[in-house]
């Protein structure tokens, strides 16, 4: 099955929340999370309305950010920092490359270093052998950082859903392997990919940009790939479920970044990673929680913290 959507136009943010379209007939991708987001925003690799959870040795390469709590599992690896608006909790032998702030109480479990500053607003507790760069305890509240995000990630969701696009799908599972080339697709229900299936965005060996606006949820189940072929590194993937929830079955294997106005889960050993100009995979949820499961990755990195663009780990030529 193949679809083709021409180029759309170029995009450009005044200020968070704040989106004027210019539209145009350019071929090359304009639309990026870069020009859509405010660098506040593009700093955060999780964004979570509400909480946010981690299984056991999984890794998230970027800065966490939840409304509520944080916690993560045993052997979490964290390459950046983490904020709660109540409590941060690190399962025992966890890493976490920058600091850890928390409104309410902070707990290292065993053996779980943070190389930077631990700041507590209450109370910072250190469980046999943990070990922080250094500690403090000044307030601190989400709140009014949180109400931002929420706000500007659902004007960017929004935002989005207004390009109707030339290729309009009903909802559906698909279950058949799939190729898409460039544009702006409009799902007018649900997307559900179904378990081992493969989708191919053909990038055409152009500057090319693969946004899909699903006006309810978005479902990838057991084992599915995304795979990006013929490839810059100016290509783009959003998947954005402006109206509600955003799920990776256990083994998934996606390209992109997603924003969802519900919650975000993505199963045991799944995998979500950028591309391109939106190197990172990004996970946005605007009102809820964001749960990873057991060895889940999110995110990459290259040497020395840059990101990988693009990588052949994950595109195929």
């Amino acid at each position: 099955m193949r679809f083709q959507k021409r180029s759309i136009a170029a995009v450009s943010v005044l200020a968070a929340g704040a989106l004027v379209a210019s539209l145009s007939t350019s071929a090359s991708a304009e639309i990026s999370m870069k020009s859509l987001l405010s660098e506040e925003m593009q700093q955060q690799q999780i964004f979570a309305g509400s909480y946010m959870t981690g299984g056991a040795t999984s890794t998230i390469y970027g800065n966490i950010i939840a409304g509520t709590y944080v916690t993560t599992g045993v052997n979490t690896t964290v390459d950046g920092s983490t904020s709660s608006g109540t409590d941060t909790t690190l399962g025992a032998n966890s890493t976490v490359s920058g600091s850890v702030q928390s409104a309410g109480d902070s707990t290292l479990g065993s053996n779980s270093v943070v190389a930077g500053n631990v700041n507590s607003g209450v109370v910072t507790t250190f469980i046999d052998g943990a070990t922080s760069g250094s500690e403090s305890n000044d307030y601190y509240s989400a709140a009014a950082e949180m109400e931002r995000g929420r706000n500007e990630i659902t004007d960017v969701q929004q935002f989005l859903l207004r390009f109707a696009g030339n290729v309009t799908l009903p909802e559906a599972t698909i279950n058949t392997d799939t190729t898409f080339t460039q544009g702006i697709y409009t799902i007018t229900g649900f997307m559900s990919v179904a378990a081992d299936i493969t989708i191919t965005l053909d990038a055409q060996n152009t500057d090319s940009e693969f946004i899909f606006n699903i006006s309810k949820y978005l479902s990838f189940g057991e084992n599915v790939q995304v795979r990006v072929v013929n490839a810059t590194e100016n290509v783009v993937v959003i998947w954005n479920a402006g109206g509600g929830y955003v799920t990776l079955g256990a083994n998934a294997d996606i390209v992109g970044n997603v924003l969802a106005q519900e919650y975000v889960s993505i199963g045991a050993q799944a995998t979500i990673v950028g591309i391109g100009a939106d190197c990172g995979g990004a996970m946005y949820s605007a009102t809820s929680y964001i749960t990873i499961g057991a060895g889940g990755i999110v995110g990459t990195t290259g040497e020395n913290g840059s990101c990988q663009i693009p990588s052949t780990d994950w595109i195929k030529n």
